[in-house]
């Protein structure tokens, strides 16, 4: 099942000469081997063949490709290949990795791609949080003035600091809900690397779609003006 939907997913490529014998030879390739193929392939391919399998294909083939690298892992660090490994042979493992390994992600800097996948991950849910924050402050603040703030003696701008703080709270509350919200859109996953991760470039690129984000959501969070009529404390008739 799974090397035949791969031969369809890599048809297209296999006139190249990729991976001719492993499909063309007997037996048919397994997982394992199918895997252990796919790791010499440029990143296009492994792109193409895993954007073309059913999830639970794709379940599959992850778990054979991580298999692979820990049997390889784990036949290095067996020195006595008695099969077992033990304390010392896994500490000395760790050791010659830590000491000679070299690091597996390169150091590129992220692509325009990557940069605009990333403000968007971050903007979008900043600007949740603003439209959220901003339109819970009016209508909190709104519902104060004409309540208790009129009994207290607020102020329109107590009132509105009042409401502030409701809305906060209910944004703290909301926050999660808020976050998984903006997850389930579709939004596309930058891919970055540790490196990539930790370099200035990126990090301004989060601040500057968290700046936008909330600064969007606020504007767009003053929509309760457009249904809001009410007379406010600034009235002569409310006057205290």
């Amino acid at each position: 099942m799974f090397p035949r939907l791969v031969r369809t997913a890599l048809r297209p490529t296999l006139k190249r000469g990729l991976l001719r014998e492993l499909f063309t030879a007997p037996p048919p390739p397994t997982a394992t081997a199918l895997a252990k193929a796919l790791a010499s392939a440029d990143a296009d391919t492994l792109n193409t063949v895993l954007e073309s399998l059913p999830p639970d294909a794709k379940k599959r083939a992850g778990l054979q490709w991580a298999m692979a690298e820990l049997e390889g892992e784990f036949t290095k660090a067996d020195k006595n290949a008695d099969g077992k490994l033990s304390y010392k042979e896994f500490r000395v493992w760790a050791e010659e990795v830590i000491l000679t390994g070299k690091p597996t992600e390169p150091e590129t800097p992220p692509t325009a791609a990557q940069l605009r996948a990333t403000f968007y991950i971050n903007a979008v849910p900043f600007m949740a949080v603003g439209l959220t924050d901003n339109s819970l402050m009016i209508l909190s603040g709104d519902i104060i003035d004409h309540s208790i703030g009129l009994l207290l003696g607020l102020s329109t701008l107590g009132a509105a600091a009042l409401g502030n703080g409701v809305a906060s709270a209910l944004g703290m509350v909301s926050h999660g809900a808020i976050e998984r919200s903006a997850s389930a859109i579709g939004l596309p996953d930058p891919r970055l690397t540790l490196y990539q991760r930790e370099l200035q470039v990126t990090k301004n690129v989060r601040m500057a779609a968290g700046i936008v984000g909330v600064l969007l959501g606020c504007i767009f969070g003053m929509f309760p003006l457009l249904f809001l009529n009410a007379p406010s404390s600034h009235d002569p008739k409310h006057e205290r």
